[in-house]
Parts: C-alpha cells; structure tokens; sequence
C-alpha cells in the first residue's frame, strides 16, 4: 500500500511539474541604457510576445491577459510565430489582439512558421493568410514586415524595424556556412533591406537571433528575437538543449546579449511547435526598459 502511495506521489509530482513548465508563465524584466535613448523615451516599457503557436493560457488567454494587463506596457512587440505552420485558423491570436488592442498598439513581425503558411497558401492560390492580416489591421495591429516606424514623442524619436528573413536562412546547414552560397552580411542588411542610422536608436525585431553579429554590424542598438523557444530543455548551469532546427546547445536561445554596443534580447517564447516540450523552460514574457543614459 506504501508503495502505490509513492508511486501516485511520484507520478502527481512529475504531473504537476510538466504543467507547470508549459503552462506556467514567468516574467523577464531587462534594463537598457543607451545615450541615444531620446529622453521623452526614458522609462519606456516595451513587452516583447514570441512564438505563441496559437496556445491558449486559459479561457480566451485570460490568464495571459492578466499578467499584460499587470505589465501595463507602452508598447507590445511580437516577433512571429504566433500561428502554426499547418491546422490552425488563427483564432487564437485573433481573439487575443481583439482584447489587447483596446488598450495597446501591436507592432508585429512574420517568423518562419507564418512564412512557411505564406508560401503554401500561395501556391494554393488561397488567399485566407492576407485576409488574416486584414482582420488583424482593422484592429489596429501593426504589421512591420520589411518595414519599419518611427516612434515618436514630442518631437523625438526612436526606429523600429521588422526584419523578415528568407526561409533559406533558418537552414542549420546554411547560416553563414562559407562553403554555401547562402550567407548574410550586414552589407546585404543595409543594401537590401534597410539603412540604419547609426546617430538615431534603432530597435529592429528579428526572429531569428542566429545572425546578431550581422544585426550588430548593421548598427541594431536593440534586436528582439524569438524562435529557439528556450532551447526546449534548459539545463541548469549549462543553457537550451535543442533548436526547433533540431541544432544542439545553440549559440542563442534566450536571455540577453551583448556585443559592442548593440543588445539582443532572445525571448523564450510561450508555446511549443514540432516539440510540444518545455522543461525548466516556462513560458516567458519578456519586458523591456528603456533609459536614457546621456552624461
């Protein structure tokens, strides 16, 4: 009898800890000091979503909503992957942006998965992903893909930018692999999508984070990215295990990093793709905080 009372123990345990490691949703708060940070700009706070893959944290997300609602950001940025690839309609970030853009303005950028949707709508001849986007601009959301914004506050300003990056470029085998023709420069940032100032603040959201030395060069002061969902399996002391790309120990799977004088913050993401796992690995909303830091 003792031993069915542990081993119900040990399985409600090992239950309660799966639940709570995809379902349970944390908040990380990061400071940013720049002296390029407009001072209208100071204590801005901006909310970064990523790769949400249409899961819902309760009924119609209300437990997602309330943790934004306690947030209460200036802004909400999202960088992609908020539908799947394949079966889904959407619904559920549809209805999400319906309850927040009552109260925020959503700027929001393409991942791989709404890409790969983009690509086989189109040589299906079906039109329902730009429908989609229509329904999501009517309410306000958006859309910054290859296109950037001005924000601004009494007459200063800060650039955002949404980079969307060909599929070619998600390729494990290809990323800046020097015998394949596939590569990214900052050369081909700045020729081929934008030129970036390196006097004004540049904020550029970027699913992908395998390329900031690319973003860096380019003149990013800040790169939002998702994708790598956490790296799956976060090991204590050690980082993300896996890549949704099926690449061990990647170089970038959540946090904050630094080079010269850019910062990426790689979101954890809040739902799951392919890998419908998160260990040591919760759902993540990511905040952050602007300062102005001129001497």
């Amino acid at each position: 009898m003792k031993s069915m009372i542990r081993l119900i123990s040990f399985i409600a345990i090992i239950l309660i800890f799966y639940w709570f490691s995809n379902n349970g949703l944390k908040i990380s708060t990061f400071t940013l000091k720049s002296n390029k940070i407009p001072s209208e700009f100071n204590d801005m706070k901006i909310l970064q979503l990523t790769d949400l893959h249409s899961k819902s944290f309760g009924t119609n997300n209300k437990r997602l909503i309330s943790k934004i609602n306690k947030i209460n950001p200036d802004i909400i940025v999202v960088t992609g992957d908020m539908l799947n690839a394949s079966n889904d309609d959407g619904t559920v970030f549809l209805e999400l942006c319906q309850n927040l853009t009552q109260k925020y303005t959503i700027y929001y950028t393409y991942g791989n998965h709404e890409e790969i949707l983009e690509m086989r709508l189109n040589r299906l001849n079906d039109n329902w992903l730009n429908e989609y986007i229509k329904k999501l601009e009517n309410l306000g959301v958006i859309i910054l893909n290859n296109s950037k914004i001005e924000l601004i506050k009494k007459e200063q300003h800060i650039n955002l930018y949404g980079l969307v990056l060909p599929m070619s470029y998600y390729n494990k085998e290809y990323r800046n692999n020097p015998n394949v023709a596939v590569q990214l420069t900052p050369e081909d940032l700045q020729n081929s999508y934008f030129q970036l100032k390196k006097d004004k603040f540049n904020i550029v959201l970027a699913h992908t984070p395998f390329y900031f030395e690319e973003y860096s060069t380019w003149g990013a002061d800040l790169v939002l990215a998702g994708h790598v969902h956490g790296g799956i399996v976060n090991i204590p002391f050690v980082g993300g295990l896996l890549s949704p790309d099926v690449e061990f120990f990647p170089k970038y799977y959540g946090g904050k990093y630094e080079i010269d004088d850019s910062t990426m913050i790689v979101g954890r993401g809040l739902g799951n793709s392919s890998i419908n796992l998160r260990i040591f690995n919760r759902p993540e909303l990511v905040v952050i905080k602007l300062k102005n830091d001129s001497k």
